[in-house]
């Protein structure tokens, strides 16, 4: 019979639907094993030490891989899932390390013809919970298991974003949920799609899945203010008009926006949104006498946002204790940003899977300042950097 490879790869791409790489035979004709023979099939990662902490910029550096659950499927319009393997440190099918070394799997139904991966399935909240994927396949004909199965999955954003495992482990907030899919390509001399460290013959199967995050990422490396208010506190940064959840397909469902209510911004009181989610906001509380300019102490402020996200999110800007030129009391005030330009000076659209988008400052003034957050006639808009969010599989330390 004859050996299928594949490779789990690091991924810069900014958008990810099925990473075929070129369209040479997948399997399904000459030299495809007859109905209910098997293949064979070498596994094998690319890992690379573990870079930046939470909270360090995630552009340029990495969104890690803890876990997988990979997925045998057919090529049929619904692909059917024929087999399912779990890869982890312990406690699953294939351990990181093994697919780091490079592991013969056998017995692959013949049929599979595709290769689609789930990574960091296992993250959960801040309470553990985490979605549900399946980790057993049905029976084909019978009562099959599709992959519309797996990607209708529902992910919520505090799982995406809390960067903790199943077993209590924190890891961060660089890892995140990941997929990819590949089909299965026939080797042939001179191929240079093969990335592994087999040496492959003609006549191989092999695959290189590519994966990343199904998730955005907004970084804030500073926020300056320039007027005539004499002081003011930066309470907090808000994100707003995102997406709590999203199926793991990205099929958009409703954005939640908190409108203009100053109660919907206090997470002290407010039963509205931020109590669940906090990795939507963050609390910061620096006193200002006029111009001022404020800065992280971790190297970015950073959240993460659902890929396919159109609308765009809006960042909200609380202000407290605003005293004005003169001695007058304020109360509070707000910034909405709700609107971002790339260097071009073209307006984003829609925040991209995989993709940093990074302030490097958000300055307002006087003008942008408004009782209300989300007001509607005073927005700010933002030039951002946008940039391809590495993906690379590392080993885990724990």
């Amino acid at each position: 019979m004859k050996p299928l490879f594949i490779t789990i790869a690091s991924c810069a791409a900014l958008a990810l639907a099925s990473c075929s790489g070129n369209e040479k035979g997948n399997g399904s004709g000459t030299g495809e094993p007859a109905p209910g023979e098997t293949k064979s099939a070498y596994i094998k990662i690319n890992t690379k030490a573990k870079s930046r902490s939470d909270e360090a910029t995630a552009s340029g550096t990495t969104a890690t891989l803890y876990s997988a659950l990979i997925y045998f499927i057919d090529g049929s319009s619904d692909p059917v899932v024929y087999e399912i393997m779990s890869a982890a440190p312990t406690g699953a099918d294939l351990t990181l390390a093994e697919l780091e070394a490079g592991v013969l799997v056998e017995d692959i139904p013949s049929s599979v013809t595709q290769v689609y991966v789930v990574g960091n399935y296992d993250v959960t909240d801040a309470n553990g919970q985490g979605a549900d994927f399946p980790t057993d396949a049905g029976d084909p004909g019978v009562n099959s298991l599709r992959l519309s199965d797996v990607q209708d999955v529902v992910l919520d954003i505090q799982q995406v974003s809390y960067g903790r495992l199943a077993d209590g482990t924190v890891v961060g907030n660089l890892i995140t949920v990941m997929d990819g899919q590949s089909t299965l390509y026939v080797y042939e001399t001179g191929d240079n799609e093969w990335n592994g460290d087999n040496a492959l013959t003609d006549g191989d199967y092999y695959a290189n899945v590519t994966i990343s995050p199904v998730v955005a990422r907004i970084e804030i490396e500073e926020i300056s203010y320039t007027g005539t208010l004499e002081q003011f506190t930066l309470e907090g940064i808000y994100i707003n008009n995102y997406y709590q959840q999203m199926p793991v397909g990205l099929t958009r469902l409703a954005p939640t926006n908190n409108g203009s209510n100053p109660d919907h911004y206090d997470v002290g009181d407010s039963d509205f949104a931020y109590r669940a989610y906090s990795v939507m906001y963050d609390l910061i509380g620096d006193n200002a006498t006029g111009p001022a300019t404020f800065t992280p102490d971790n190297g970015v402020w950073a959240y993460q946002v659902f890929g396919n996200s159109n609308p765009v999110p809006h960042i909200i800007l609380k202000l407290t204790d605003v005293v004005a030129a003169g001695g007058a009391s304020l109360g509070d005030r707000y910034v909405t940003v709700s609107g971002f330009a790339d260097g071009d000076g073209d307006d984003i659209m829609s925040f991209v899977r995989n993709t940093v988008y990074k302030i490097t400052d958000l300055a307002f003034t006087d003008a942008d300042i408004d009782p209300l957050p989300e007001p509607t006639d005073v927005n700010v808009w933002v030039h951002v950097e946008v940039e391809p969010w590495a993906t690379v599989i590392v080993s885990p330390i724990i």
